[in-house]
């Protein structure tokens, strides 16, 4: 299982910032950078950025949510900054959810399961070059992944995807809903399993649980979270969230390897900068440990 990292700075932070984060990982010996696109900056063009400054660092968006980007201009921006990257950018998509949709994007809400596969279906043909749509850039189509944490988006990630990337859900959710679904494909092809949570190395964990749950919390009122919360037997993403002594920490990043996870990325979110700093270091060992 490849360790990477998982940050919202591009929504709350500066292109700088991002860079010096994404300059971070890479000095860390961490395999990657994942990040979510919804308030704040652009995250793709945040990517081509920081990716043209700090080379062989993966960039992966968590993810990118369908309505704001009809399968064309995605194409586009997408060949775009994979042209910067080159080849180092890792596409996540979504339907986003309804509140947010509705609400903030001022978006109708649609079937997200049909909406989906119309999506991925158009984005493909683009970037492939279908019915005379292509893009003018060339390079290979950039593998699509789902976020997905529940069983008819998994299915549907399992039909027409590379991938997917999941957010407050943990190793039940990756056995009893991702791998299930994994054994309708019969092509044999590399899938991606990126799991996201918080992670922190402290001796404080309820503080730190309290803080992540102030931070992070507001998320779980989604819908499609909570039915992955209470897959997994907790309340909220805080009580979910990977946060301990070294033990601790390594122990549960083990059940995850163990239910199929590809790729884990760490959203280091500690009470204190120490607790951030160990967290860190431990992140960079585990990493250097899985690639000898």
């Amino acid at each position: 299982m490849r360790i990477a990292v998982h940050s919202g700075l591009t929504m709350r932070g500066t292109i700088e910032g991002v860079v010096g984060e994404v300059r971070k990982v890479a000095e860390f010996g961490l395999a990657g950078y994942w990040a979510p696109m919804l308030a704040g900056h652009d995250t793709l063009t945040a990517f081509a950025v920081a990716g043209r400054e700090v080379p062989d660092v993966e960039l992966g968006t968590v993810v990118v949510p369908m309505p704001l980007r009809p399968p064309f201009a995605l194409a586009q921006q997408v060949a775009t900054v994979q042209e910067v990257l080159k080849g180092r950018l890792a596409l996540g998509v979504g339907p986003s959810h309804e509140a947010l949709v509705r609400d903030a994007f001022g978006l109708e809400w649609t079937p997200p399961i049909a909406a989906t596969r119309w999506y991925v279906e158009q984005l493909t043909a683009v970037m492939a070059g279908r019915d005379g749509r292509g893009v003018a850039i060339g390079g290979d189509p950039t593998p699509i992944l789902l976020g997905a944490v529940n069983p008819a988006m998994a299915a549907l990630a399992a039909e027409v995807a590379a991938g997917v990337v999941t957010w407050s859900a943990g190793p039940r959710t990756i056995a009893e809903v991702i791998r299930p679904a994994l054994r309708a494909r019969s092509d044999g092809s590399p899938f991606r399993v990126v799991a996201a949570l918080p992670v922190a190395v402290t001796g404080d964990v309820a503080g730190t649980r309290e803080h992540i749950d102030r931070r992070l919390g507001a998320n779980d009122r989604f819908p499609s979270y909570r039915k992955a919360l209470r897959r997994e037997g907790v309340d909220g993403v805080a009580d979910l969230a990977i946060v301990g002594s070294p033990d601790e920490v390594g122990r549960r990043l083990d059940a995850f390897a163990e239910s199929g996870v590809t790729d884990f990325a760490a959203h280091v979110l500690a009470a204190s900068a120490a607790d951030a700093g160990r967290t860190w270091e431990f992140l960079a060992a585990r990493a250097a440990a899985a690639r000898d």
